[in-house]
């Protein structure tokens, strides 16, 4: 059934109260930045050797060599901290492209490395990907700012803003519906390589699906 206004208030009233309590928590909380490096290096190892679901503060802190409080007063829960590793691995792909794409003048052959290089990242970081496609919510991961990830778009969308100003990308859209293209191909690969648990790799083969993206995103000739 439909819920009425009332439940229906009530439950923004509870997720307002939630997102309220967790502000306060950072806000009230001194981060030190080498204490949450460890934090997410350790949980990221434990990862990559167990299976997440089966995962939890405690495991983290013999790992990380902290407290559970430690881990309460950054995190608040064991998504939020899953969220963080998830920030601290796409940061690493932002670094990767900036530093690949460096020397690269051709509108295309910069978008033909940058599509690579996001698949052969996702194969790498395989274990990462199982993570959010099974642990974190996705609701919980759009409500916090690393949803966003404005480093990775802003090298992204300058790439695209030069494609369409030497005339190569169409300017039928504009340059955020071409994005959003690239990254529903590049992220429903790397979804369904774990859905299907293909051996497949999308990176080999990544010039042949980038020609076919291309074609999409590319001038009409």
């Amino acid at each position: 059934s439909f819920p009425t206004r009332r439940s229906s208030d009530l439950r923004m009233s509870v997720e307002n109260s939630k997102a309220k309590s967790k502000a306060s928590v950072k806000a009230s909380v001194k981060v030190r930045p080498l204490v949450k490096q460890r934090i997410e290096e350790a949980a990221m190892k434990l990862i990559a050797e167990r299976d997440s679901s089966t995962l939890a503060f405690n495991d983290v802190t013999k790992v990380a060599h902290c407290s559970l409080q430690t881990l309460y007063n950054y995190y608040g829960s064991i998504e939020n901290l899953w969220i963080a590793c998830g920030d601290r691995v796409l940061s690493a792909l932002s670094d990767r492209l900036i530093d690949h794409l460096q020397g690269l003048d051709d509108p295309k052959e910069k978008c033909r490395k940058a599509f690579w290089l996001m698949l052969d990242f996702f194969e790498r970081q395989e274990r990462s990907v199982e993570l959010f496609m099974s642990i974190v919510h996705f609701q919980a991961w759009m409500q916090d700012e690393s949803f966003h990830q404005r480093k990775i778009s802003h090298v992204m969308l300058n790439l695209i803003e030069e494609g369409q100003v030497s005339g190569e990308l169409t300017n039928e859209v504009d340059k955020v519906a071409i994005l959003d293209i690239v990254y529903g191909v590049v992220f429903r690969f790397a979804q369904v390589q774990q859905i299907r648990r293909t051996k497949v790799s999308n990176a080999a083969r990544a010039n042949v699906l980038f020609e076919m993206v291309w074609r999409a995103i590319a001038t009409p000739k």
